[in-house]
C-alpha cells in the first residue's frame, strides 16, 4: 500500500496539545471558522506558535477555504476515535448476569467487558463457540468504550448486537465498514461435525458446521459468521418472515427467544463444494422457504413450498 502522508509523520503530527484543541474546536463548530475565531477559541493568549500548529493540520486533517477552516474526514475520524474511547480508555466490567435468555437453550445469561471486547455467554449451556473462550460463549467481539457510557448491562448487549450488525452487514454486501475497502469471503466448513444434544463439535469446536469469514482487503478486518445469516437481508426471507407474524428487522445475533425457536429450524445443506454451493431450509410452521446460496453469499433463487395438503375427514365411511 502506498501511503500519502507517513504513517509516523501523521502521528507525530497529532502529539501536540493545541493541535488536538484545534480538531475538537473545528468538530464542535457548526460551519467553517475563520483563523481569528479559531485562534481565540483554542489559543488566546498565543505568542506566534498557533499559525504553525494550524498549517501542520492543514492538507491532511484539516482544510482551508474560502468559508475558512473545517475538518477532513481523517480530522473527523481521529475525534470520533477521541469521543469512542477507542484510544483514550480502557475500562472493564466485571461479569454479571443480564435480563435475557441464551439464544440456545433459554437459560439465563451473563456479559463482561474488558480489553474492549464484550462477551455474553449462557450460564448453563455450551453457547456457540469454545476454544479459547469463556464455556457458554454465543457473542464474543469488540465494542468501544465510548458504548457504555449511560447504559446498564441489559442495554450495553443491546446495543453491542445492533453495532454488530452495523458492522456485519455492509460485509456481507462486499463493503468493509472501517475503510470501505473490498471484502473477500471464504467459507469454513467442518466435515467432521459432530455437534450433538446442544454440544460443540469437538473437531471446530463450533456448533454450526459451515461459516462464512469475512475479510477486507485493505485494512484486513474480519468477521465470521454462520452462513445463513447472509440469507436474512434478501427481501424474500424478509417476506418469508412477516408472513409469519415476525414485523421486526432482523438482526444477524439479536433474535427474541420467542423467533429463536423458528430460527433453530434452519438447515444448511452442502450441495457443491468447488465452488461452494448452499441449499438452505427455512421452516416456520408447516411452510419452507428453500433459498439457493452460493460461496460468494450471494442468493441465486428462493422458492417457498406451500404445505402439504392434509386429509379431510368429510364424514363419509364409504
Amino acid at each position: 500500500m502506498t501511503w500519502e502522508l507517513d504513517p509516523a509523520e501523521a502521528f507525530t503530527t497529532l502529539g501536540n496539545e493545541t493541535r488536538l484543541d484545534v480538531l475538537r474546536a473545528l468538530w464542535e463548530a457548526d460551519e467553517a471558522m475563520r483563523y481569528t475565531s479559531l485562534r481565540r477559541e483554542v489559543a488566546p493568549d498565543d505568542r506566534g506558535n498557533f499559525g504553525y500548529h494550524l498549517s501542520k493540520l492543514t492538507g491532511h486533517f484539516v482544510q482551508k477555504s474560502n468559508d475558512g477552516y473545517e475538518l477532513r474526514l481523517a480530522g473527523e475520524q481521529v475525534v470520533r476515535a477521541v469521543i469512542a474511547g477507542t484510544i483514550t480508555a480502557n475500562p472493564s466490567l466485571p461479569s454479571q448476569t443480564v435480563d435475557d435468555e441464551c439464544t440456545f437453550c433459554g437459560a439465563p445469561v451473563e456479559f463482561q467487558y474488558d480489553d474492549e471486547t464484550i462477551t455474553v455467554s449462557c450460564t448453563d449451556c455450551e453457547g456457540l463457540v469454545g476454544g479459547d473462550l469463556p464455556r457458554g460463549t454465543f457473542i464474543h467481539y469488540e465494542f468501544p468504550p465510548g458504548g457504555l457510557a449511560g447504559r446498564d448491562a441489559a442495554e450495553i448487549v443491546d446495543a453491542a448486537h445492533v453495532f454488530y450488525d452495523a458492522k456485519v452487514i455492509p460485509m456481507l454486501r462486499g463493503i468493509c465498514p472501517i475503510c470501505a475497502g473490498q471484502i473477500e469471503s471464504t467459507i469454513e466448513h467442518c466435515e467432521d461435525h459432530d455437534a450433538i444434544d446442544g454440544e460443540l463439535c469437538v473437531a471446530c469446536e463450533t456448533r454450526n458446521e459451515t461459516w462464512a469469514v469475512l475479510r477486507c482487503e485493505r485494512c484486513y478486518y474480519t468477521r465470521r459468521v454462520i452462513v445463513w445469516f447472509a440469507a436474512l437481508t434478501h427481501p424474500g426471507v424478509i417476506s418469508f418472515y412477516y408472513d409469519h407474524g415476525i414485523d421486526e428487522s432482523i438482526p444477524v445475533w439479536k433474535l427474541p427467544w420467542e423467533r429463536l425457536q423458528i430460527d433453530r429450524h434452519v438447515d444448511v445443506d452442502v450441495i457443491e463444494r468447488e465452488p461452494y454451493l448452499f441449499d438452505i431450509s427455512i421452516r416456520i410452521d408447516d411452510d419452507t422457504l428453500s433459498v439457493r446460496m452460493g460461496g460468494d453469499l450471494t442468493v441465486r433463487t428462493i422458492e417457498r413450498e406451500p404445505p402439504e395438503p392434509t386429509d379431510v375427514d368429510d364424514g363419509d365411511p364409504g
